[in-house]
């Protein structure tokens, strides 16, 4: 017990130490987080991949994402991968043995940093800069556009390295994300290039089973959630697939996790993952099209 509280107050401490500066700086106020896309490129540097980590730019900001190239004679095409809420582009592990296992299979990876609401985050800003225009606060629909600007731009990221072949899996809210993007935005002569996979998908939007009946594309809704809430989400995102004749959704419930962390071995998860993007949407890479100067 003795050992239990030094631990903690030491832990105290440090975090004070890390902490304090920051809140007693000149001209800072509590403000939604900003300070997310930095952590994950010093981190990722300082981990010797900075290689891993890009800049990703659109018409209303810039975000960083981790890419990884495909590692065979054969590529497949291109995997975005969408994080789950609160989560980060490299999330244990599910996610993570993802990103760096599908590019032994051809499949080049990216995942983006999804941004969080402005009233759920943490972070600073600098009083001079809470009376311009950019401090003021992110509507509702302001953010959830901010979230598809960036699926699009990883999308046109992954386009202009020549992969038109293009695979969408999202983690828990990601999914949704995912699912709401390819809705609303895909056209019916782009379907051919495009797959959807659900992974756990979060329960919480009643709005994804009508995304889902809107798609003609292959889809796979792997869930893990045991409880009955998840299964009667799970038979209605079924249900709408059904009514819309969508031919290939596919859903499997899988067992859940548990001590897996660390494991080398792939997950069967992973693997289903790869299986049915084998059977179901492997394409071929093709070469980006440049436009001739005028």
């Amino acid at each position: 017990m003795h050992r239990q509280r030094t631990f903690f107050y030491l832990s105290t401490l440090i975090w004070l130490a890390l902490v304090m500066p920051l809140s007693q700086a000149k001209g800072v106020i509590p403000t939604p987080k900003l300070h997310k896309a930095q952590d994950i490129e010093r981190y990722y540097t300082r981990a010797m991949k900075g290689e891993q980590v890009i800049l990703l730019e659109n018409e209303l900001e810039q975000f960083y994402a981790l890419t990884l190239e495909q590692r065979t004679a054969e590529p497949k095409g291109g995997l975005l991968i969408l994080h789950d809420k609160g989560h980060s582009p490299d999330w244990p592990y599910l996610l993570q043995q993802t990103r760096n296992f599908m590019p032994n299979v051809g499949w080049s990876t990216l995942s983006i940093d999804l941004p969080t609401p402005q009233r759920d985050a943490l972070g600073r800003l600098s009083s001079s800069e809470a009376d311009t225009a950019s401090a003021e606060p992110e509507t509702f629909e302001q953010w959830q556009e901010r979230v598809l600007e960036r699926i699009a731009t990883g999308i046109a990221t992954l386009n202009q390295d020549g992969l038109l072949n293009i695979a969408l899996i999202g983690y828990g809210d990601g999914g949704y994300w995912a699912s709401r993007y390819l809705a609303e935005r895909l056209s019916e002569d782009e379907e051919q290039a495009y797959a959807l996979i659900l992974f756990d998908v979060s329960t919480e939007y009643d709005a994804l089973p009508d995304y889902i009946a809107q798609l003609n594309i292959p889809m796979l809704d792997l869930y893990m959630a045991d409880s009955d809430f998840a299964h009667k989400r799970a038979q209605d995102r079924k249900a709408a697939a059904a009514r819309n004749k969508a031919e290939n959704y596919l859903q499997i419930h899988d067992a859940s996790r548990q001590q897996t962390y660390g494991n080398a071995t792939i997950d069967r998860s992973t693997r289903r993952v790869w299986g049915w993007l084998r059977n179901n949407a492997a394409g071929a890479e093709a070469n980006a099209v440049e436009k001739e100067a005028p």
